[in-house]
């Protein structure tokens, strides 16, 4: 299948006068939890934060992700777990002035017999430049292309929750330890994590709060890191305790020696 650029991709070319950009001014991940039957609306902000006149495009998109290989987005209707067809803009041209804001709406509408636990899809949106810049000089002109993923979670089907720790490694800058889980479950989740570090003898020594909570969909892989602290030489036992922002709490145990 023809992949189509990742979230935000920069396409870089040479022209000659400044034009205008679209961008995304909202969040770049939505998260859906509706009845089968019942409708959403999603709402994207966008403005144009060039000199010049800019248009943009919106196209619909299936999302997948591979551990190794990150986000890949494919034509809409690729993938089983596709909601693309549910989900209808209420334009996907236009013009914005020189730093106008807009916000499209988009309806999503559930299938009243889905029976999955979750579905998802995106909408890449792109800008294109309204008119050919002006013959003063070449200037570097950037196309920017956002992915805005829709995820879909369905409360009336029990989802299977499963995450996978990877491996435990010391970052480059030997500041933060990184603990890499996969979602091995077949719906998205947010995860925040704290890290309980125990001496020889079943002391905690150390505890700490993750960096940053991590979004991740199925079969995708994240990385969450906790700031490492300076402690004796010695054997050491790491427990990290998650919880997701549905709730589930789930715990994984490393042996560490410093």
């Amino acid at each position: 299948m023809k992949l189509l650029l990742h979230s935000l991709a920069l396409a870089l070319s040479v022209s000659h006068g400044a034009n205008g950009q679209v961008t995304v001014q909202s969040g770049l991940a939505h998260r859906i939890e509706r009845l089968p039957g019942q409708q959403e609306i999603v709402p994207i902000k966008l403005k144009n934060i060039g000199d010049k006149p800019c248009a943009f495009h919106i196209e619909l998109a299936d999302l997948s992700s591979h551990c190794d290989s990150g986000y890949r987005y494919l034509p809409p209707g690729s993938t089983a777990e596709s909601c693309a067809s549910w989900l209808e803009a209420e334009t996907y041209d236009y013009v914005l002035r020189a730093h106008e804001e807009m916000i499209v709406k988009v309806r999503m509408r559930i299938p009243k017999g889905f029976n999955r636990s979750s579905a998802r899809a995106c909408l890449l949106v792109t800008s294109k430049p309204e008119k050919a810049a002006d013959k003063k000089g070449p200037r570097l002109n950037i196309e920017l292309r956002y992915a805005v993923n829709v995820l879909y979670r369905n409360p009336a089907v029990l989802p299977v929750v499963a995450m996978e720790a990877k491996a435990l490694a010391v970052g480059e800058d030997n500041k933060v330890w990184a603990l890499r889980y996969q979602n091995a479950g077949n719906v998205d989740r947010i995860i925040s994590s704290r890290a309980h570090l125990l001496n020889d003898r079943g002391e905690v020594v150390y505890q700490t709060e993750s960096l940053h909570a991590k979004g991740l969909i199925p079969n995708q892989c994240r990385t969450v890191q906790f700031k490492k602290p300076d402690l004796p030489a010695g054997n050491y036992q790491m427990v990290v305790v998650s919880q997701t922002d549905a709730g589930e709490k789930f715990g994984v145990t490393h042996s560490l020696k410093l």
